[in-house]
């Protein structure tokens, strides 16, 4: 090539091109916008140009459009049965399931979304010359791959309807002895419409429960198809607030002169905040000394995170799990994936979407630019596998494992601290940086473990959990308690409020015991943890967390010490302990139910180890009535918190039913979902008292009837006999085998 065409080079790729009209083509190679959409077989394109010659040899029937119909409704549909298509159904009479035919809603607006595929088309079609910013677009006619519709089965699943709706809302929910499955009943989540089958207040079953959440969770894998990561609509009117908001306060200019060039009018399209999601580029000038990202505060945080991805790339340790090997190729797809305007994008998704589910980051403190570097990829690729748009979590999927392995290799998360909180002494800078690695290296066991492949998810739970739980130790577990704010006499410190406020929600006492809990619940897998090392303080109310201000903290502080004394200085331990104790009073009941959502579901899930226990063990019943004991008393504060605390600060800031996309990282996540962690205990430990075995196989152990002891041990090894199994079949299983079940209500 000649030398004017350095005028012309692409700054995220090698290529360059002679005349500027190519090069501004050649940039749209670099985007996901697809505006160009063939009105015959849905196919997408980048280019006009493109979509013309793919027009000429368009036929409907051959290129993806789709000539058979579904018949089965949606409950046949994801148990992958034959549906004899009736209304409703004899699969879903038989399972007295509700039956729903949501692609019937999908035909009937197949008219309204030609008429918004035609309208994108022509809107996308229009030229940035006339100095217009197109705003980015969530339309469905933009998107390439599965869409919005999609998810519209799973959202009918879990939700109903493409809408949330609480547990009380479904058809084997029951009006008598599980009215405390009503979450919120003061102030419902969503409005939906009544269904058919459902069972009424006048006629209801004290026979049904309901395991909405937890068959869906242990039949699906994904982060969006398993937790709770609201509704296709709202992630996408999140996105595009966003992206409304950046378009509004960006002041880069549309053109500038090329100081090295001595031209004014060669000009080339970048993805700035304000262009992502786009049809048409925005200019921006040729010179990379005058390029907006390297002006832009974040740029440094990403490239570093670039130069560590291809470290642990080229220098692989033996056993790596990094199996792509560095090149221009994939230094690109870094480069355009850990953009600002991307990286930017996915922490607004990790904010609104995923943070209400593990709540341990602190967001009003969070600064993107000057947290540790695992820590900003860790959530970035969070956010990009929520994302609305099939492609960033398609792109997200690429640095899976090359963040797992910068994440645990990196020192601050390895080397064991000078100082913990046990030894009393101050604080060092340096325990920010560890307590920031064990929340990247959280989100890292996370994604792996509900979105990654199964060899991903078994090195999780075998191997970097494990290194998760002793780096946690290593800090400290049994003295990460604050001080009394409340009785004042000295300065109230907030960044080491927040700091300690994160490790308490972070470490043993909530989140890693609690995903300890998850692989014991859902992979049969012995706990890593011991309930009696829980010394640390219970989480204080979303009221405290969610403070925007130091001044608004305290305040908090003061209202809730007043409020529960007694909670304000109670360890987890304690509050497990008390709840295991035999009658405890109505009174210890409403202060205990004012633990709040997340340490009401830590308790709930405790009780699934002390079964896990009890059933590994030779011994007798004694710790199975503790156990009943806990599942009596849980299920009295469940129903005090529901029907009073629920829909009130300091616990709930927000209601289901008024989330909008600037205030839906304040909601309550999957933990609402509790009742449903209490039914399974319940199922386990009634089989448990009851008998699951044969007596065939007492012969094996020749044992004698009257060895009670035996018996029960042999009875435990009918209940999810295998272990540390990846699947969540076992328990699935178990939940589908709990049809018309009947818990025994005589607790004892």
């Amino acid at each position: 090539m000649s030398s004017n065409t350095e005028l012309h080079r692409c700054p995220l790729c090698p290529k360059g091109y002679k005349r500027r009209e190519h090069l501004q083509r050649h940039w749209s190679s670099h985007g996901s916008a697809r505006p160009y959409r063939c009105q015959s077989c849905g196919g997408a394109f980048q280019r006009h140009d493109v979509l013309k010659r793919h027009a000429r040899t368009c036929d409907p029937k051959t290129k993806g459009a789709s000539t058979g119909k579904r018949r089965a409704c949606d409950l046949c549909a994801r148990q992958k049965k034959a549906c004899s298509a009736g209304q409703p159904c004899e699969n879903c009479e038989r399972q007295s399931a509700t039956c729903n035919y949501s692609f019937l809603r999908d035909a009937d607006a197949n008219t309204n979304s030609e008429q918004q595929q035609s309208h994108a088309t022509v809107r996308s079609s229009l030229s940035p010359a006339h100095g217009s910013q197109i705003l980015p677009s969530v339309d469905n006619s933009a998107m390439i791959g599965p869409g919005p519709a999609a998810f519209e089965s799973i959202g009918a699943v879990m939700f109903g309807d493409n809408a949330e709706m609480s547990l009380t809302d479904t058809a084997m929910a029951s009006t008598s002895w599980l009215d405390f499955l009503n979450l919120m009943p003061e102030e419902p989540m969503v409005a939906v419409p009544e269904r058919e089958g459902a069972i009424s207040p006048e006629n209801p079953d004290p026979r049904s429960y309901s395991f909405m959440f937890l068959d869906n969770f242990t039949s699906r894998t994904g982060l969006i198809e398993s937790f709770d990561c609201l509704t296709p609509d709202l992630r996408e009117q999140i996105v595009s607030s966003f992206l409304q908001r950046q378009a509004e306060h960006s002041a880069i200019p549309a053109s500038a002169s090329i100081s090295s060039r001595g031209s004014t009018s060669d000009t080339i399209p970048t993805p700035d905040v304000s262009a992502m999601g786009t049809s048409e580029p925005t200019p921006m000038p040729l010179s990379l000394a005058h390029h907006p990202w390297l002006h832009d505060p974040l740029m440094i945080k990403l490239q570093q995170i670039i130069l560590l991805a291809k470290e642990v790339i080229t220098y692989k340790p033996r056993n790596s799990a990094v199996t792509v090997e560095w090149s221009p190729l994939l230094e690109q797809k870094g480069i355009e994936f850990f953009s600002p305007a991307r990286v930017r994008k996915f922490l607004e998704i990790f904010w609104s979407v995923w943070h209400p589910n593990v709540n341990f980051v602190h967001r009003p403190s969070f600064d993107p630019t000057s947290c540790k570097t695992i820590l900003l990829a860790a959530m970035a690729v969070m956010g990009a596998s929520i994302s609305p748009d099939p492609r960033d979590q398609e792109d997200a999927k690429v640095w899976y494992n090359c963040v797992e392995e910068m994440v645990f290799t990196d020192d601050d998360l390895c080397c064991e601290p000078l100082y913990t909180w046990d030894t009393g002494v101050l604080i060092p800078a340096g325990h920010k940086r560890k307590v920031q690695a064990l929340q990247a290296a959280y989100i890292v066991c996370l994604y792996q473990n509900w979105g990654g492949t199964d060899e991903s998810k078994r090195r999780i739970r075998r191997y970097r959990f494990s290194t998760v739980v002793s780096a946690a130790r290593d800090i400290g577990l049994s003295s990460a308690r604050h001080q009394d704010w409340a009785k004042g006499g000295f300065l109230f410190e907030w960044q080491d409020f927040i700091l300690k406020e994160q490790l308490i929600r972070f470490r043993i006492i909530i989140w890693i015991f609690l995903l300890d809990n998850a692989f014991v619940i859902f992979n049969n897998l012995p706990p890593r943890m011991v309930i009696k090392e829980v010394q640390s303080a219970l989480a204080w109310p979303e009221s405290v967390f969610q403070a925007g201000t130091a001044e608004e903290c305290l305040e908090e502080i003061r209202k809730w010490s007043a409020r529960a004394p007694l909670l304000s200085n109670m360890t987890v331990r304690q509050a497990i302990e008390l709840v295991c104790s035999d009658e405890i009073g109505e009174d210890m009941h409403h202060t205990l139910a004012d633990m709040g959502p997340l340490n009401l579901f830590m308790v709930v899930s405790t009780t699934h180890i002390l079964i896990f226990q009890h059933q590994n063990l030779f011994s007798g019943n004694s710790q199975l009535i503790a156990i009943r004991h806990a599942l009596k008393n849980w299920r009295a504060m469940w129903e005090i918190y529901s029907s009073k605390l629920a829909s009130t600060p300091p616990h709930s800031m927000i209601g289901r039913s008024a989330i909008t996309p600037e205030n839906a990282w304040r909601r309550i996540g999957f933990m609402r979902y509790s009742p449903e962690y209490w039914l399974l205990a319940s199922v386990i430990v009634d089989r448990l008292e009851n008998g699951a075995s044969s007596q065939g196989q007492m012969g094996s152990w020749n044992l004698a009837p009257t060895d009670s002891s035996s018996m029960d041990s042999m009875r435990s090894d009918h209940i999810m006999s295998k272990y540390d199994q990846t699947s969540m079949h076992q328990v699935n299983e178990l939940i589908a085998g709990c049809k018309g079940f009947s818990l025994n209500q005589g607790e004892g």
